[in-house]
Parts: C-alpha cells; sequence; structure tokens
C-alpha cells in the first residue's frame, strides 16, 4: 500500500450516493423485521392467547409476502449503488482482502 491520497471530488460523489442508498435502504430493513416480527411472532401468539381471533391468521402471509417484497427493493438499492460506483469496491477491497 501507497501513502494515503486526499480524496476527490468523485470519490466524494460516491461516497454520497452510497450514503444516499443506504440510508433509503435502512428503513426498509426496519419495516421488514417489524412485519415480519408481526406475521411470526405476534399476529400467532395473540390467536393462541385467545387476544385476537383465529381469522387474523389469514394476514401472515400477506404480511410476510410484504416484509420480502420490501427486504427486496432494499437488496435492489444495496446492489445498485456498487454497481453505479464500482471503483469503490476496488479501493474498499484492495485494502481489506490482503
Amino acid at each position: 500500500m501507497g501513502d494515503p491520497n486526499a480524496l476527490t471530488n468523485i470519490d466524494w460523489v460516491n461516497i454520497s450516493n452510497w450514503l444516499t442508498m443506504y440510508w433509503i435502504a435502512f428503513p426498509l430493513v426496519i419495516i421488514t423485521a417489524f412485519t415480519l416480527m408481526i406475521a411470526h411472532a405476534f399476529i400467532p401468539s395473540a390467536i393462541q392467547t385467545g387476544h385476537l381471533p383465529s381469522v387474523f391468521g389469514r394476514l401472515v402471509w400477506p404480511l410476510t409476502f410484504v416484509a420480502v417484497a420490501v427486504w427486496v427493493v432494499a437488496w435492489i438499492f444495496w446492489i445498485s449503488v456498487m454497481l453505479l460506483t464500482p471503483e469503490m469496491l476496488g479501493n474498499i477491497y484492495e485494502r481489506f482482502l490482503v
């Protein structure tokens, strides 16, 4: 490894693109987690204890589908930012893969 260089304008633009996509994807991951938690933990537990009628059991698969769809959208954001700025990956992996 050589001496570190100052970040260029292009590097700052790439970092901005990465951070923007990650901040867009972060709430999507949170939405996925809470939707799966509601669908597979809260609803079955509430049905079993009698707090909800058994008709709410029909919501498990639609909520799971919504969670998977939101998760796929988050992955599309992550992959798109990596494809938009491939030179940044080279800079990162050059330092971490020895």
